[in-house]
């Protein structure tokens, strides 16, 4: 196999970034010899930073540490220009996926630019799987995009249709993962979904949007994919 770069963003999450940060180390980086494990912290305050630190000078880690908070969608843009490899590995920092799940999403890399990980069973609160759901049915109206979890933390992306597509993304700051599957598709990338382990979160709660900014966001969100179409139209 050739080398390959995993990349997880990571914000104020002390209780499980060792074990995260471990786990990928043996279960996929050092089974791959010369890839790399990209760590990109964005300004945590609850003792992350320390932790990460003290990793890097025991594992070949790539640490990135950020001074101030860019917020999810600037961390994860920043994040995505970091890798040197072809085949890029993503994941969110909450411990909430599998590593080992890497390995049958890559035997199909070779008919695919980007396969998406959704979770099954997921073990999401109800609240966001309301959310997930009522997002579903406004992608496949406006999209006829029939994804199972468009905006799941665990996919597997060539390098050429990151530097393609992740300029251009700025219509869904806050769902910064959807938008990159929907103009991947759009650019006639070769996409598909793939079943993946999902684990409860073990300590404290979301690190997604808060309830109480939620209807601000969710209007936000419809704008942003009404444009997003009207955008693909003209294109097209």
């Amino acid at each position: 196999m050739d080398p390959i770069s995993v990349v997880i963003p990571v914000f104020n999450e002390a209780e499980v970034i060792e074990k995260v940060v471990r786990d990928f180390q043996a279960k996929v980086v050092s089974k791959i010899p010369g890839s790399e494990l990209i760590v990109a912290e964005d300004g945590s305050t609850d003792g992350t930073k320390e932790i990460l630190a003290r990793l890097a000078e025991e594992l070949p880690i790539r640490l990135v540490s950020g001074v101030e908070r860019k917020g999810y969608t600037g961390a994860v843009k920043d994040a995505l220009k970091l890798p040197k490899y072809d085949i890029v590995l993503f994941s969110d920092s909450d411990g909430q996926q599998e590593p080992d799940d890497f390995w049958p999403m890559y035997e199909k890399m070779q008919d695919y630019d980007l396969i998406v990980g959704y979770k099954h069973p997921r073990k999401d609160p109800f609240l966001r799987l309301m959310l997930s759901k009522f997002f579903q049915k406004l992608n496949r109206i406006l999209f006829g995009a029939r994804f199972h979890d468009i905006n799941c933390g665990f996919r597997l992306i060539r390098k050429n249709v990151i530097e393609d597509v992740l300029p251009e993304i700025h219509l869904l700051p806050q769902f910064i993962s959807s938008e990159f599957v929907l103009r991947t598709v759009a650019k006639g990338y070769r996409v598909c979904e793939t079943p993946v382990r999902h684990y409860e979160r073990e300590f404290g709660g979301s690190r997604g949007l808060p309830v109480k900014k939620l209807p601000v966001e969710i209007w936000r969100l419809i704008v942003g994919l009404f444009r997003l179409r009207k955008e693909f139209r003209s294109i097209k």
